[in-house]
Order: C-alpha cells, then structure tokens, then sequence
C-alpha cells in the first residue's frame, strides 16, 4: 500500500538495498530482539544514514506479526507491550532527529486473516483482544507526542477499516473476505491474497484512506 501511496504522491519509493528510502522487510516484527531485521533494525538502519533534505513522510506501521506469532502463546500480553514499546522508540528517535511528518497506523483486528480463522473461534477470539490490547497502548503511547513542537502525527484507523469490511464487504468493494484468492486467475474481490496478507485490491483502499489522512479534514 505504500507503493500505491507513493504513486498517489508523486514520490519514488524504492528498496533500501537499492539505494531508496523503503527499508521495510518482509515478515519483520517489531521486537529488537526478533533479529537484525527487525523494524527497530530497519529504524535504526535508516537513521545511520543522510537523510534527505526537505519535507519528508515517514511512515511506521508493525506489530502484526509480532502478534500472529503470540497468538495461544502463554508470553502472549508481554509480546504486544514490547511491540508498542519498540514503535514507540521508533517514533521517538524519528522526531529526536527532526523528522515533522510521520504516519502510524494502528493494526485491524488480526483473528480475521484465514491463517487465524483455520485455528476456531477461541483463536479468533483471542488475536482480536491482543489487536485491540495492541491499539489501546499505541494510542497511549504516541498521546505523548502529542504537542511536540513541529511534530504532525497522522494516524490511520485500519481497526475500523477492517471492521467496516467485515460488517459489510461490499460497500468496500469486496465479495469473498473469509477465502483467500489463492493465486487464481484473478483476484478481483478478494481481501486476502493468502492467509494472511491481503490483495492488491485492499492494499489499494489502505492507500486511498492514508492519504485521505495526509490531506487533513
């Protein structure tokens, strides 16, 4: 979606290992200690660099997968605090640098990916409380960046995005949100392109509601 959003606003967007400014990997989590590709790393990574001059849009958006993996986990609640914690210190160390213009979306409720689903409801169930223990505490943690001279910190509601193509999949433009496309021919109508991640098509509607974000009331 950020391609998409990118494309929206005229700006190139390519792979960090390419020389570009999008150091974002893959199944990442949030947790330093998940790794040296974690998006602390990624964070981290970036900051070492010469930043670009000019107004810049930075964009922090995990956890995920840190809670897809915690699901029916007995560390389950400590992997949610350390994600928020950890994006929290991104955001942090972004404005410490002079960073003015930063998006963090929240996360949707994760039990209704099919990867989840295929676990049952208590499963279900589960995953969205740790979505909403995880949107509870980053709204928590990013109210006290609230005021910070210069800082414009835009967030996008992907949780009620998620909830309203659950309620009604068709006024968003979706007709299957429960099977994944499964690479057939087309994919047209489907939210997930497999079990967890979602289409083309979706990733389309992030991006049209983010820079619906970025252009104010």
């Amino acid at each position: 979606w950020v391609e998409y959003l990118a494309k929206k606003l005229g700006l190139p967007l390519n792979p960090a290992r390419a020389g570009g400014t999008n150091f974002a990997v893959g199944g990442a989590r949030l947790d330093p200690r998940s790794g040296d590709t974690s998006m602390r790393a990624q964070a981290s990574a970036y900051l070492r660099t010469s930043r670009p001059h000019g107004r810049t849009l930075y964009i922090v958006y995990g956890g995920g997968n840190d809670l897809l993996a915690a699901v029916g986990q007995p560390q389950a609640l400590r992997t949610v605090d350390a994600a928020v914690a950890s994006l929290r210190s991104i955001v942090a160390d972004l404005a410490r640098q002079g960073a003015a213009d930063i998006l963090v979306p929240n996360l949707p409720a994760i039990g209704i990916t099919p990867v989840v689903r295929a676990q049952g409801s208590r499963a279900v169930e589960a995953a969205n409380n740790l979505s909403a223990r995880f949107n509870t505490a980053l709204n928590q943690a990013l109210s006290g960046f609230a005021g910070q001279n210069g800082l414009r910190l835009y967030r996008l509601d992907v949780w009620q995005m998620a909830e309203r193509v659950r309620a009604d999949p068709a006024t968003m433009g979706f007709a299957n949100i429960i099977t994944p496309c499964d690479r057939r021919r087309s994919c047209d109508g489907y939210l997930f392109w497999d079990n967890v991640h979602p289409t083309t098509q979706a990733h389309q509607r992030l991006a049209e509601a983010a820079a619906q974000v970025l252009s104010g009331p």
